[in-house]
């Protein structure tokens, strides 16, 4: 049966979808949520996408909306909301593995769909930190939370975009130039093998803050605050105070760190110069 026929049918076997839309060594790169959690159990809702006859993109607008509810939930400040949008959380973050399968098995992979994927991501992050801060200001009245959440949203916001832009910056360079260029690197994928936790000084320290801001970490830490409100009601609030606290000291900081770090060391041009060679 050809691809185009397989991509085609409406009710596909569990086992075609996984052969084809399933990234290869899919359990092996990318982070423990994605690797044991999500993108096994997308699986299934692949299947009643391509079912439905769902795209890749409107799984995308999905997940982004869910993204959107769930930060609206966590600003409502009240316990109940919380967990709803802890909830809608993981919803947006599942969907986020259906788009991809879905599109694998469509064959309709593209640069649209990674760059509506990427805009989604920003969005989230932004408006997930600028959420619990909000959401303690309307719980308290303390509108100084809404700042804290400003920061986390800020500092995470610019953390994701610290590769961004040096690509945009990349792409500039490449388009402004007169010659061609070879690439002789950046091909080994992404997301890649989980990174080990460094055994010196600084980044001992520093691995684990920059992971603490990784939007799985976010989510993982978001579902412990949401089972303590669930099975301890009384120290809720306080756990989610200390949190937002943390984060908005933790964030931003560590976003400057390394946006100072690589303009200090010159770290676009020289991956530039590592990736792409002038063609004589």
């Amino acid at each position: 049966m050809s691809a185009a026929t397989t991509s085609g049918r409406h009710s596909p076997r569990l086992d075609e979808l996984r052969a084809r839309s399933h990234k290869g060594r899919h359990r092996e790169v990318g982070n423990w949520l994605a690797r044991r959690v999500a993108r096994p159990s997308a699986i299934y809702g692949t299947w009643l996408a391509v079912r439905l006859g769902l795209s890749a993109h409107q799984i995308t607008a999905a997940a982004f909306t869910a993204s959107m509810l769930s930060a609206g939930a966590l600003g409502l400040g009240s316990r109940e909301s919380f967990v709803a949008g802890v909830i809608l959380a993981h919803l947006a973050f599942w969907l986020d593995h259906v788009d991809g399968q879905v599109a694998r098995w469509r064959s309709t992979a593209s640069l649209d769909g990674v760059y509506l994927d990427y805009l989604m991501h920003h969005a989230a992050g932004l408006a997930t930190g600028f959420a619990l801060g909000y959401g303690l200001s309307a719980r308290s009245g303390d509108p100084r939370w809404s700042i804290a959440g400003l920061a986390i949203g800020a500092g995470w916001t610019l953390l994701n975009l610290h590769n961004d832009c040096r690509y945009k910056a990349f792409f500039q360079r490449l388009k402004a130039a007169a010659g061609s260029f070879r690439v002789e690197g950046g091909s080994g994928g992404c997301p890649q093998p989980p990174a080990p936790w460094p055994r010196r000084f600084p980044g001992i320290l520093t691995w684990p803050a920059y992971k603490a801001c990784e939007p799985h970490v976010v989510l993982l830490g978001l579902t412990a605050l949401a089972a303590i409100a669930i099975a301890a009601p009384r120290i809720w609030l306080m756990s989610w105070q200390i949190a937002v606290l943390t984060m908005a000291a933790l964030a931003p900081l560590l976003a400057l760190a390394r946006i100072a770090r690589s303009a200090l060391r010159g770290a676009a041009e020289s991956e530039f110069a590592r990736w792409f060679r002038p063609v004589a």
